[in-house]
C-alpha cells in the first residue's frame, strides 16, 4: 500500500524551511564583505582578461603557421588566397578545433571585462563567483586553444612521427594537470564559500516557532 499523503501543515512548513534557507543563501551571496584586496584582485584580474583577449585577436588575424601571401589558381581553381590561414588546409579539424577554442576564451574574458565595467563590486561573493568561473572557462580554452595550435603546426609525417607525439603527450599531460589543479581549487574554494551560509539557513530554517 502507498504511504498516506503528508499533512497540509507539514508540507507548507516544509516549503517555509526552504524559502527561509534560499533567502538565507542570497542574502549572503548579495551582501557586501570587508576584504581590502579587492581593488588589487579587481585590476588584476582585468588585466589578466584584458592580456587574454587580446592574444586571442590576434591569433585570428595572424593564425598560427602563418597565412598565405598570395592567391594560387591551379587549371581555373583557386587552390588557396592570399590572407588565408595555411594550416586550415594544412590542418582543417585541428584549426577547427583551435578556432572554436579561442572564439570561447575571447568570449568569456570579454564577459570578464563587461563584468567589471558593469560597476559591481568585488566584495560581493556571488560577483566574486562568476568572475573566478568566467575566468577559469577563459584560461580552460587558452590552454586547448595552445595545445591545438602546437599540433596543427607540428609536422607528423612518417620520419617526424616522434616528435610529434611527443609533443602530443606532453601537452595533453599539462592539460590534464591544469584540469586537476583548477578543478580542485574551485571545489575548495565554493565549499570554503558555500558551507557558511548552508549552515546557518538549515539551523534558521529547522528551528520550530
Amino acid at each position: 500500500m502507498l504511504p498516506p499523503p503528508a499533512p497540509p501543515q507539514r508540507q507548507q512548513s516544509a516549503l517555509t524551511a526552504v524559502a527561509r534557507c534560499f533567502h538565507c543563501l542570497l542574502d549572503y551571496f548579495i551582501k557586501e564583505v570587508d576584504d581590502p584586496m579587492a581593488e588589487r584582485k579587481a585590476d588584476a584580474l582585468l588585466v589578466a582578461a584584458s592580456v587574454i583577449a587580446a592574444m586571442n585577436y590576434q591569433a585570428v588575424i595572424s593564425p598560427p603557421g602563418g597565412s598565405y601571401q598570395d592567391t594560387r589558381i591551379v587549371n581555373g581553381r583557386m587552390e588557396y588566397e592570399a590572407g588565408q590561414a595555411i594550416v586550415a588546409y594544412v590542418s582543417p579539424n585541428e584549426y577547427r578545433q583551435f578556432s572554436t577554442a579561442n572564439t570561447i576564451s575571447f568570449t568569456f574574458s570579454m564577459t570578464t571585462m563587461f563584468l567589471f565595467l558593469s560597476g559591481l563590486s568585488l566584495k560581493r561573493r556571488i560577483f566574486s563567483l562568476l568572475l573566478m568561473s568566467s575566468m577559469f572557462a577563459t584560461i580552460t580554452a587558452t590552454t586547448y586553444s595552445y595545445k591545438l595550435a602546437l599540433e596543427a603546426t607540428t609536422p607528423d609525417h612518417d620520419e617526424l612521427k616522434i616528435g610529434w607525439i611527443f609533443i602530443n603527450h606532453l601537452v595533453t599531460g599539462a592539460l590534464i594537470t591544469w584540469f586537476v589543479v583548477a578543478g580542485v581549487t574551485i571545489v575548495v574554494y565554493v565549499g570554503i564559500l558555500v558551507k557558511p551560509p548552508v549552515i546557518a539557513a538549515y539551523r534558521r530554517a529547522t528551528l520550530k516557532n
